[in-house]
């Protein structure tokens, strides 16, 4: 019956059936009734509508010559559904023009099962989808005549412009608003086609959305836009596909039994705009965290959608930044600089959006991960706090009001010596600290109404989350008196008053105790000021009064401005580089006469020049007549090895070695500084590489070329840069840390066997500890050390990673 519908009796088969003793003759009446009730089936009004909603009249391009149904295959058969519903309402829903109420529910589930028992199971989703199409176009319509309205030229939809050029009976405003009555009388909008209409909304929605809000992140007024979008288009559409427009034009009068069903209806639709202005900004989310503070406005609206959604797409939000961290930050191509002020404007933004801190360790803990395996992460932070020039958010963390002491501001809510408070609460659960906020609607606008429970993570402020990647503090203070010793050795005018500011703000952060041996340094530089005035005074007075007794005699160089000496406590300072450098005997008589003086009035100290430390400042004078003295800014090696040249005019780099006592290859890199400022000249002088004087005449721009290019393959720096001398300190202290730690690691292996790197690390920590040179280290950086010890033949290491003393 099903194959072929039986519209006329079948008697005549029946009779052939019975001839041929096919069918009982008991089962006969069955049959019959069977018979006639399959042919009133197919000649019921519900079945003749069904057929002709089917039918290929009002197909626009869906049949070919032979009349085959093709609507399948068409996606334009969806302009031909308002005909299509206009002539069922009229056929078969309505007659004589007037609804026939006693049985139009009957009939109306009638026609809803004859219609969709046309549809086979594999062309549902065709059907659903042209309906969506329908909803899709309908919303799409009234959002552009409204975009029109209010000025915005920019909308423009291509597929709706070929639609339009491609057939004249494209649906108007009218055929919507039909179709949409009859499928209201149907009632298949709640019980059919609800998905297709969720679907369609969004689409067009989530278009809309994206296009006003996307890359606009430093102004407000992006959710009032959303907002004003969804009174004006999305609520008035809806209303007219579920209510109708004349009924919407009463709304004020409507009966209150459909009050219930338009609040459930506002609800669903703030929620799905909230929830797709949220998805919007999640996709761009790292963005505005990277441009944050200035994208602080569209951080603000996102926390005001998010209350409006639920609080699960916060969590969705700290997910999607959490992985847009991994993907787009935390790679070797991002410096530590760039990954540190991402990870402060990480915390900022989150607490923001969860000022619970709830979410916030989720989110950064691959970012202190990572932080923790790059060796310059602590210097990039201590340079942060104390450089205004590079310092930022950090800088100004530093110098906050309200800042706590690292202590409390780490270990407040772990301390078990306090008693507990009256108003004591018990910690909250992550899902309660997720509800921190619940919107309370206060005159249209959404209000936050804060929890009375928070994170402990809360109270932390952003340098102790920086503090606490290590878990100690002691390496930033390390840190910081490497740093300090670099500053105050390059201080040449001896101006404290800055170092003793940034001192004094650590002191309030890190505590007086860890920051003694900075002050003891400052201090050094001071007391060097006063000590160096009171012997450059004595040394004048005395060459003043040699200077009186040889009137005949030509006046001596004065030497009251020609050594100024930093004078440190070794004890309390980071070790510096100490190495053998000679320096030339014109120079070691001023520091031996400044040594003199400094043990008469230190009785019984004494100096311990560290030569290769310091700036000099040189003027060099040619024996050309009225040639002009260069002035140059010079490390005591370059002042050196130029000095030589006033004795002798030629020297090979083996003889300065010798007389310097610093190695071959380290002159030839110092003396290519003199040979780049055109003060000496690299030649070949019987099959060896000499250095000379250039002479200021006579030589041509071909020739100094020529030289300049002759030291080319000697791989040199001009002169150490201000990176290279800021690590002078470091480097000498790094060495002698790591002696004092070689010492301990071979002992271990000597004593114990074979180690695993985590136990070494372990007893390092303990035994180390109550040492002049602590250890605190990570394992990465011991990692480091030992691989260095395995380079070195002193150790060696298994493939089960186990260290042990390599036998010679």
């Amino acid at each position: 019956f099903n194959e072929t519908p039986a519209r006329a009796p079948a008697t005549g088969g029946v009779e052939r059936l019975i001839s041929m003793d096919f069918i009982p003759e008991s089962d006969l009446n069955r049959l019959f009734k069977a018979i006639h009730n399959a042919n009133t089936v197919f000649t019921r009004p519900s079945s003749t509508a069904a057929d002709d909603f089917f039918s290929n009249e009002y197909f626009l391009d869906a049949h070919d010559e032979s009349g085959t149904n093709d609507c399948e295959k068409d996606n334009t058969w969806w302009m031909t559904l308002p005909r299509r519903l206009r002539r069922l309402r009229r056929s078969y829903l309505m007659v004589g023009g007037f609804h026939i109420e006693n049985d139009l529910e009957s009939r109306i589930i009638d026609c809803t099962a004859a219609i969709f028992a046309r549809i086979k199971p594999n062309k549902i989703s065709w059907f659903l989808g042209s309906f969506q199409k329908l909803f899709y176009r309908s919303l799409l319509s009234r959002q552009k005549s409204w975009s029109k309205s209010n000025g915005f030229d920019d909308y423009d939809d291509e597929d709706e412009e070929k639609i339009d050029e491609a057939s004249t009976w494209a649906p108007s405003e009218d055929d919507y608003r039909d179709a949409f009555e009859t499928l209201r009388q149907l009632d298949w909008l709640t019980s059919k086609l609800h998905r297709p209409i969720t679907i369609a909304m969004r689409d067009v929605m989530t278009s809309a959305i994206s296009e006003k809000i996307s890359a606009q992140y430093d102004n407000y007024g992006m959710l009032d836009a959303v907002q004003r979008y969804k009174a004006d288009v999305l609520s008035p559409w809806l209303c007219e596909v579920f209510v109708g427009r004349d009924v919407l034009s009463k709304e004020n009068g409507a009966e209150e039994d459909n009050e219930e069903e338009r609040q459930k209806r506002k609800k669903r639709l703030d929620f799905a705009v909230a929830e797709c202005f949220v998805h919007t900004r999640q996709s761009e989310i790292f963005d505005i965290v990277a441009d944050y503070p200035d994208s602080h406005p569209a951080v603000e609206e996102l926390r005001d959608a998010i209350n409006l959604a639920t609080p699960m797409h916060r969590s969705r939000l700290a997910m999607e930044l959490k992985r847009s961290l991994q993907k787009r930050l935390l790679h070797p191509g991002a410096n530590t600089g760039q990954i540190i002020d991402v990870y402060i404007n990480t915390i900022k933004v989150m607490r923001v959006l969860d000022p619970t801190d709830g979410l916030l360790n989720i989110v950064t803990d691959p970012v202190r991960s990572y932080l923790r395996s790059r060796d310059d992460t602590v210097r990039c932070i201590v340079t942060g706090l104390t450089d205004e020039r590079s310092g930022g958010d950090l800088y100004e963390e530093l110098r906050r009001q309200d800042a706590k002491p690292l202590e409390h501001a780490q270990y407040d809510f772990e301390d078990e010596d306090d008693s507990a408070a009256l108003d004591w609460q018990p910690l909250s659960t992550l899902q309660q600290q997720q509800q921190w906020q619940h919107p309370v609607k206060n005159d249209g606008k959404v209000e936050c109404k804060k929890s009375m429970t928070s994170s402990p993570d809360a109270t932390q402020d952003i340098l102790s989350m920086l503090v606490g990647i290590y878990g100690s503090q002691e390496l930033f203070v390390n840190e910081y008196r490497v740093m300090l010793a670099d500053r105050l050795l390059s201080n040449l005018d001896f101006n404290t008053d800055r170092e003793v500011h940034t001192l004094e703000l650590l002191k309030l952060r890190f505590g007086e105790s860890s920051m003694r041996q900075c002050e003891i340094m400052i201090k050094d530089l001071d007391d060097s000021k006063r000590i160096i005035s009171n012997i450059n005074s004595t040394i004048a007075n005395r060459d003043g009064a040699q200077q009186q007794n040889h009137t005949d005699q030509v006046k001596p160089d004065s030497s009251a401005t020609v050594v100024d000496a930093a004078i440190v406590s070794h004890i309390f300072w980071p070790a510096l580089l100490q190495d053998d450098l000679k320096v030339h005997p014109k120079m070691q008589e001023h520091l031996d006469q400044f040594s003199k003086e400094y043990s008469k009035l230190k009785k019984p100290r004494k100096l311990i020049w560290l030569n290769q430390l310091g700036t000099v400042e040189v003027e060099l004078e040619m024996d050309e007549s009225g040639a002009t003295p260069k002035t140059f800014t010079c490390s005591p090696i370059h002042a050196t090895l130029i000095s030589h040249f006033e004795d002798k005019s030629m020297w090979t780099a083996a003889d300065l070695s010798n007389e310097t006592n610093l190695p071959e290859k380290l002159v030839k890199k110092k003396l290519i500084y003199w040979v780049h400022n055109r003060i000496l000249r690299c030649s070949n002088f019987e099959n060896a590489v000499v250095y000379e004087l250039v002479p200021l005449k006579g030589s041509s721009e071909s020739e100094v070329r020529d030289e300049m290019e002759s030291t080319d393959h000697i791989m040199v720096d001009e002169e150490e840069s201000e990176d290279q001398q800021a690590k002078v300190a470091a480097s000498a202290q790094l060495a002698e840390e790591m002696k004092v730690y070689e010492s301990y690691v071979v002992g271990m292996l000597s004593n114990l066997g074979q180690l695993p790197l985590e136990r070494i690390h372990n007893m390092l920590k303990m035994f180390v500890s109550g040492s002049d040179h602590k250890y605190d280290k990570t394992p990465q950086q011991l990692s480091v050390l030992l691989q260095k010890l395995c380079k070195e033949d002193k150790l060696e290491v298994g493939p089960d990673g186990m260290f042990k003393l390599l036998k010679k």
